[in-house]
């Protein structure tokens, strides 16, 4: 809901109330005032609320409950949408508030900011702008000191980098020959414990035992080795077949590949070729040519040759001759049938811009087709259909239309317009009578405003011109016109169009209509009615229509195109699925090619650690040998044998002293390359970080400069930067003053409006109690008359022995009036009358609790329906009153349809 409506609503509501205070009057609950009880018949039964008025009144309170129930839910409706209101107003004040923070924030930046560059620009003076400049340049200097600093200690670092790299070369190569200083040095005390061992003897007959497992186990690694290798070829083959099998696989599949690729070209070509043929069967349906007939019929063309050859003209219509055309132009005329056409409807045409030279084009190419049709039935030459003759027909009827001239009105062709077109076109334009056109009122419209037609009603025009032309049993010079009377033997240019012209009361039709007359233009090629051809275009326009037959050859070739689609289409699945297929066999293939190479992997790494154990097995064997050998030495040969192993330990252990040695010195030189290269290193950082100082404090000095050079510019800037601040932040307050202002508006109407819905709902709640009790009385009424009912059914069963009272009852002239009541009580006064009351017969105990029931009941009923209802005080009837008139306002406000006011 607009707040704009929130706000009217909230007032009227407030100015009903306001009234409705005012004005409002004590409410007092409705009353009736029963009779009394004074019935002279003979049995006097329970007195009740009338049913009658009763039903009156439950009717009126559903009434006033549902109206209530309408009342209540508009209200709440406006108290919902006021409610979004108010919570969306609440956003956009948070907002503002949010806006106005953020741009004071920003004045205040831009007010220190005015302030610095106040500052600056006081001290711009020409020496602090050369005391700056000549800093700048000093600067430079140094930092260009600082920078050859910094490269001379990257080179220092360079070489003490190349320092370390080669001392560390040198201790790893030196490790290196310590450690195998020291492996030979074992290797020799090896050497001297089993030449020791040897010369006392030990290991002699290990040593043979040794020697026999060994060539053992030669032997057995021999057989593997053997065993490995024919599982090595095996796998080689398998490997090899496998192999072949993927090839020839894989080449299944590129064939497949290929005849896949085949099929979807031919799809590509075959569809391709269908979109062809479908877009030439739609562009030819567009251009497809009418199959609208005009069929003249042997006997009219002989009986208007006929007429012709009588000059028929000057026979009336009782003439055998005439007579004979008349009926020969009715049995044609009942022939001819317009024929629609959908394409054509679909091209609209609402005013003479849409009769475009295209159009008309269109429309003479049509009329053409009918009136050739004609001419080879009567044997003329043929119409043509040019660009000039399409301009010479539509300047014919822009200029009637310009003169508003309506054929039926003036009953006469527009010479003077014929000949405006003419000279425009070239024609010979002083005739006094028509040369050109045959005309006829085609088509009156009471519509003036839009014409709303289409192609298809102009066409539906040409024909109809042409048929009153041809079959109008009143004259036949426009039908041999049409047929080429003025032909000269040639063929005609021709076109045609359409002039508009609004009258009044035309042909007897009341009022203004819009009226569309045809001119049909034919120009002979006779030299006399030339005067300058350059000035008509005898360019044929092209018939691009279509003919039926083309149109079914074409949707033909679609079939046949279609054909070799679904074929192609079939082609493409099979390869689709050969491929499938190939590349099924092709992965299985691959994976027993895995297979078979992990196999073959499989059994090279088994022959190749089978050679290894044969090459361990030979040399454990040579050794076993050599142990042997030595066992079986003399004692002095045992003994050389242990005293060459304690020289080679010997000289051994002389090389690990001196590689020992050289490897110390060789770390002692790279502990003082690596401390070289930490120095050069700590001089390279202070270097750079002297230089990096330097040009941040270029930047600096730069800085100050530029903004002792730009002062005035810069402060002129902050200070529009303060201008623009200021602006900002005080539309910012406004709004935010704005948003305030109609938050707090919202959300006043939004309790205002919640109020008149709770008032709704109260008064609904009260209009639901009356209706309760209504309904209430209503049941008691129905029990007292289920009361009643027994107590006569009662008396009636008992006759005479009921219990009754008979009394006596005197008018004022002393008249005694005998007559029974079932009531018990002494006396009872009606109409100025005085009942005396005797007890005939006393009641039971029983009867007389059920009376006495029956009696508090028929009480209570009459004291909380209408007899008396419950009486409110003035000050709650007010109150009502108010929420009453408040809820009227807001119903009328939102434009709810009137009820029916009950008075």
């Amino acid at each position: 809901m607009k707040k704009s409506r929130i706000a009217l609503m909230s007032t009227a509501l407030v100015a009903a109330g306001a009234t409705a205070i005012g004005t409002a009057t004590t409410a007092q609950a409705d009353t009736t005032n029963p009779t009394t009880n004074n019935t002279t018949t003979g049995q006097t039964q329970t007195a009740k609320t009338s049913q009658s008025e009763l039903d009156a009144n439950i009717k009126d309170a559903q009434t006033a409950v549902n109206d209530a129930k309408d009342k209540t839910g508009q209200a709440q409706t406006a108290a919902d949408a006021a409610k979004g209101a108010a919570v969306q107003s609440k956003s956009q004040a948070s907002t503002a508030q949010a806006t106005t923070t953020k741009v004071q924030t920003d004045l205040s930046t831009a007010k220190t900011a005015e302030a610095e560059a106040q500052q600056v620009a006081d001290s711009a003076t020409d020496d602090a702008i050369n005391q700056a400049q000549d800093a700048v340049t000093n600067q430079q200097n140094q930092n260009q000191q600082l920078t050859q600093t910094v490269d001379t200690a990257k080179t220092d670092v360079d070489k003490a980098g190349d320092s370390v790299n080669s001392a560390q070369t040198v201790v790893d190569q030196t490790n290196t020959d310590a450690t195998q200083a020291n492996q030979t040095v074992a290797n020799a005390q090896a050497q001297v414990d089993h030449a020791q061992d040897v010369v006392d003897g030990k290991d002699s007959a290990t040593a043979q035992q040794n020697l026999a497992t060994a060539q053992q186990d030669l032997s057995q690694a021999q057989t593997n080795v053997k065993q490995a290798n024919d599982a090595t070829k095996q796998a080689s083959q398998a490997v090899s077949d496998a192999q072949t099998k993927v090839t020839s696989a894989q080449t299944s599949v590129d064939q497949a590949n290929q005849a896949q690729s085949a099929a979807q070209q031919n799809i590509n070509t075959a569809t391709q070729a269908q979109a062809a043929a479908q877009k030439a069967l739609d562009d030819a349906s567009q251009h497809q040519g009418s199959t609208q007939t005009f069929t003249l019929g042997t006997e009219y063309v002989n009986a208007l040759k006929a007429y012709n050859d009588a000059e028929g003209y000057n026979l009336n219509s009782s003439d055998p001759v005439v007579h004979r055309l008349i009926k020969a132009s009715d049995a044609m005329s009942q022939m001819l049938k317009f024929q629609s056409n959908a394409v054509d409807k679909n091209i609209k045409i609402n005013g003479r811009q849409d009769l475009t030279p295209e159009v008309l084009s269109q429309l003479s190419t049509y009329a053409a087709q009918l009136i050739n049709s004609m001419r080879d039935e009567f044997g003329a030459p043929h119409v043509i259909v040019t660009n000039g003759s399409v301009k010479f027909a539509g300047d014919i009827a822009d200029e009637v239309t310009a003169d508003q001239w309506i054929l039926a009105v003036e009953n006469a062709h527009d010479v003077p317009a014929i000949n405006r077109a003419a000279a425009k076109n070239g024609l010979f334009s002083k005739a006094t009578a028509n040369m050109y056109e045959d005309a006829a009122l085609a088509k009156a419209t009471s519509n003036l405003g839009e014409w709303h037609l289409t192609l298809d009603d102009f066409k539906q025009m040409i024909f109809t011109s042409l048929q009153s032309f041809m079959a109008n049993d009143e004259e036949w010079s426009h039908a041999n016109s049409i047929l080429g009377a003025a032909a000269h033997g040639k063929d005609q240019y021709f076109g045609v169009s359409f002039s508009d012209s609004i009258g009044e009361n035309v042909l007897g039709a009341p009022g203004k209509t819009l009226n569309f007359d045809s001119h049909f233009a034919f120009v002979p090629q006779d030299s006399s009615y030339w005067v300058d051809e350059s000035k008509f275009d005898k360019t044929a326009i092209k018939n691009e229509t279509v003919s039926a037959n083309e149109i079914k050859q074409l949707e033909s070739d679609l079939a046949t195109k279609k054909t070799a689609t679904n074929t192609a289409k079939t082609a493409l699945a099979t390869a689709n699925t050969n491929t499938t297929k190939a590349q099924n066999t092709l992965t299985a293939a691959k994976t027993t090619l895995a297979t078979a190479k992990q196999q073959q992997a499989n059994a090279q790494t088994t022959l190749t650690n089978a050679q290894a154990a044969v090459k361990t097995a030979t040399a454990a064997v040579a050794a076993a040998q050599k142990a042997v050998d030595e066992t079986s030495a003399s004692d002095a040969t045992k003994q050389q044998a242990l005293s060459d192993a304690k020289a080679a330990l010997k000289a051994a252990q002389a090389v690990q002293s001196q590689k020992q040695v050289s490897l110390t010195a060789a770390k002692v030189k790279l502990a003082t390359a690596n401390q070289a290269l930490a120095q050069a290193k700590a001089k390279l950082a202070n270097a750079e970080a002297a230089l990096k100082a330097g040009q941040q404090a270029l930047a600096n000095k730069k800085v100050y400069l530029d903004s002792l050079t730009h002062a005035d510019a810069n402060l002129a800037a902050a200070k529009q930067a303060v201008v623009d601040a200021q602006a900002a932040y005080d539309q910012a307050v406004q709004a935010l003053k704005v948003a305030q202002t109609t938050e707090d508006s919202d959300a006043v109407t939004y309790q205002q409006l919640q109020q008149v819905a709770d008032v709704a709902k109260q008064v609904l709640v009260a209009a639901q109690a009356k209706l309760d009790q209504l309904l209430q009385t209503k049941a008691l009424n129905d029990a007292i008359d289920r009361t009643n009912q027994e107590t006569s059914q009662s008396k009636s069963a008992q006759g005479e022995s009921m219990t009754n009272t008979e009394h006596d009852m005197t008018n004022g002239g002393g008249t005694t009036l005998n007559t029974k009541y079932a009531l018990g009580t002494e006396h009872a006064t009606t109409g100025g009358n005085t009942v005396t009351l005797k007890a005939h017969r006393a009641l039971s105990a029983e009867q007389a609790t059920t009376l006495q029931q029956r009696k508090a009941a028929m009480a209570a009923a009459t004291t909380k329906s209408t007899s008396t209802l419950p009486q409110t005080n003035e000050k709650a009837d007010r109150t009502v009153s108010v929420l009453g008139l408040m809820v009227i306002g807001l119903v009328g406000l939102l434009g709810v349809t009137k009820r029916r006011k009950r008075i």
